[in-house]
């Protein structure tokens, strides 16, 4: 990993998503086909769509409630659209799933780097308070970082602007720059469109949702310090 300082030019600091991003998605669908066998896959994938979902709509309609209970209400509205029936406690067991994903490999040397590379580093995250403190302990992600920032403040879900102003406001830095990485398009485009340099990690072209958001960089963990690090990170091509 590269350690040279950031450039007075170039990204000052840099925050990270939670779910889908530092912490990978796929265990849910090995902890899904435990409770549903032969269909693990096809309710992780419908509860993540059902979560989300939820979540733009009571930003929308600003009747907040947080991401513990948008999660739980995610999963009864995967079983009920999929007629899957489970018991009481084999539902609580599953929706406590989300608190104990894997940090994704490469994760902490690249966050170590950073922060060797003289960036502030921060989870910006629609995860609860409680959620994202105790995640932070479990993984060491809370050695690793100088923010923890939860929507809870604005009660508000990504990809409202207030979520992503939150970052700006912990570090006094401008969204250009603040480095933003994610794992979800929706998310990219909602932070492009704040101005935060994003990089989307993913193995194709990054194809954001057609919003109106600038294209960010698409980058695997692997090659993720290389554009971060870059002293002109306009530089670095945008794909897509």
């Amino acid at each position: 990993m590269r350690t040279e300082r950031i450039h007075e030019d170039t990204i000052k600091a840099v925050f990270f998503d939670l779910f889908g991003t530092l912490l990978p998605l796929a265990p849910l669908d090995v902890a899904c086909e435990a409770i549903a066998p032969g269909r693990g896959g096809e309710l992780s994938k419908a509860w993540r769509a059902r979560q989300l979902e939820l979540s733009w709509l009571r930003t929308i309609m600003g009747t907040w409630v947080d991401f513990d209970e948008v999660t739980r209400d995610g999963l009864d509205a995967a079983l009920d659209e999929l007629d899957i029936a489970v018991g009481t406690d084999d539902r609580r067991r599953l929706a406590a799933a989300f608190q104990t994903l894997p940090l994704a490999a490469g994760a902490a040397d690249v966050l170590a780097g950073l922060r060797a590379a003289g960036a502030q580093t921060g989870i910006l995250t629609n995860a609860a308070t409680g959620t994202l403190r105790a995640v932070a302990a479990r993984t060491g992600l809370e050695r690793l970082t100088d923010h923890l920032l939860s929507v809870d403040p604005v009660r508000a879900f990504k990809p409202h602007p207030s979520v992503y102003r939150l970052a700006t406001d912990a570090t006094g830095l401008p969204p250009a720059s603040i480095g933003f990485v994610t794992g979800n398009g929706w998310d990219a485009a909602g932070a492009g469109a704040f101005g935060f340099r994003v990089t989307w990690l993913r193995a194709g072209p990054a194809r954001i949702p057609r919003v109106g958001a600038p294209d960010p960089v698409a980058a695997s963990w692997s090659s993720l310090p290389e554009v971060l690090l870059d002293v002109d990170a306009r530089r670095v091509p945008r794909l897509g």
